[in-house]
């Protein structure tokens, strides 16, 4: 006799099922609500912290003490016209050239949350680059072709298209849904601008905001950014899932055709994943150390090294990515030009300074006054009981992706030495 749950069962082997995940933060991690907190109406500061004061706070302190919304009205509502202050939260850290906050995305409940879709972005992006990789020559060059004919505005959407599908009911991507992840908390980073200065990439300084202002060899010198975000160490959790059945349904495969076997088991996916991170990693770490010549960059390397080593040792059912802010140029188009078709694009939309690298410049956490972390990078656990168990001998040494690219930069390495 089949049971209800011999039912259930059936019918998540044809759908799909969701899948547990936690998220780790490994370096300080932004996503932007689109807003920007300002000094006086939602925080205020001393030289070595700062008091931020949400909407809700001050209205319920306004709501309840008349006479201080009295003051705060007559004092063109700034916090400093009060006598007593919400508590709100306090952050301890060198404020000099603070001017606004970049406020973290949050619910409904005021719970700081990564959004699904940010996530799923990062994927994307990932995929999109692998794609592009596996066309023959003469399928690149005619799809590039086409991207370089079209406006800036829409200059990607043919590439986009041609790849993961015509409209939003053939698109790719609906093959993979993803959850959002809430937290508890976050804190509040200083970020400077780092900015190449020669056309060798070995030379840089620190960005100050204004028009055709030079960069700054001293970072107090310069422009800081100071933005809410997820601190190191911090989880969330979330869940995700694959649709089997638009990959194996015959009706929805005739009508969509889709092809990606990536997405349809969760280690395939993690494998290109993590391979893309890896390389990413490694080419970021060769960026600074070329620029390391005082060697005021060696924490930043060393924070690079840590996250290259946490890939070296992940689980089967770990992922290692980066997300949304600080991801750069290349983080968000997945960086899948090669050098003669970057330039053609650089030239006719005019991106960035001509006869310089590109992009030329990296967004670096600071602590303590010093250059630190990279921004974005996490981890991503998948329940181990829901992953369906694939020999780990499917990969050897010889042919596993991954092994053949720490291959590639173990070379490298040595030949610079």
């Amino acid at each position: 006799m089949i049971t209800i749950d011999d039912k259930i069962k059936s019918s998540k082997a044809i759908l799909g099922e969701k899948i547990n995940c936690s998220l780790e933060v490994l370096t300080p991690v932004h996503i932007g609500s689109g807003v920007k907190l300002a000094e006086g109406i939602d925080f205020t500061r001393t030289n070595q912290s700062v008091q931020i004061i949400s909407q809700a706070e001050l209205m319920r302190h306004l709501e309840d003490n008349t006479d201080e919304r009295d003051a705060f009205i007559n004092g063109n509502y700034k916090l400093n016209s009060l006598k007593r202050l919400p508590q709100g939260k306090t952050y301890t850290l060198n404020t000099g050239g603070l001017r606004e906050i970049l406020e973290f995305e949050r619910n409904g409940n005021g719970t700081p949350y990564i959004p699904g879709s940010s996530i799923k972005g990062a994927f994307r992006t990932v995929l999109l680059k692998r794609m592009v990789d596996e066309l023959n020559e003469n399928e690149k060059t005619d799809l590039l072709k086409l991207v370089s004919s079209n406006k800036k505005e829409w200059a990607s959407e043919p590439l986009m298209k041609k790849l993961f599908g015509e409209n939003s009911n053939n698109n790719l991507m609906r093959v993979i849904e993803v959850f959002d992840a809430e937290f508890e908390n976050v804190d509040l980073e200083k970020i400077y601008i780092l900015t190449l200065r020669n056309q060798n990439s070995t030379t840089y300084g620190w960005k100050k905001m204004g028009r055709n202002i030079p960069s700054k060899d001293n970072p107090r010198e310069a422009t800081p950014i100071f933005v809410e975000a997820l601190p190191i160490d911090s989880k969330g959790y979330f869940s995700i899932s694959l649709s089997k059945f638009l990959f194996n349904n015959p009706t929805a495969q005739n009508e969509l055709k889709f092809n990606e076997t990536s997405l349809s088991d969760f280690l395939k996916l993690r494998g290109i994943i993590n391979k893309y991170s890896y390389e990413k990693l490694n080419k970021e770490k060769e960026f600074f150390t070329k620029l390391n010549s005082y060697r005021k960059l060696n924490t930043v390397i060393a924070e690079i090294d840590k996250l290259i080593d946490i890939i070296n040792k992940l689980n089967n059912d770990e992922i290692v990515l980066r997300i949304s802010w600080g991801s750069g140029w290349e983080g968000m188009t997945g960086d899948y030009l090669d050098q003669n078709w970057l330039n053609t694009f650089r030239q006719k939309y005019r991106l960035g300074r001509q006869n310089f690298p590109f992009p030329k410049t990296r967004r670096i956490v600071f602590e303590d006054d010093e250059p630190k972390y990279l921004t974005g990078w996490i981890k991503i656990k998948l329940n181990a009981d829901k992953i369906s168990e694939q020999s780990k001998t499917n990969t050897t040494a010889n042919n596993d992706p991954m092994e053949l690219l720490k291959q590639k930069f173990k070379v490298s390495e040595s030949k610079r030495q």
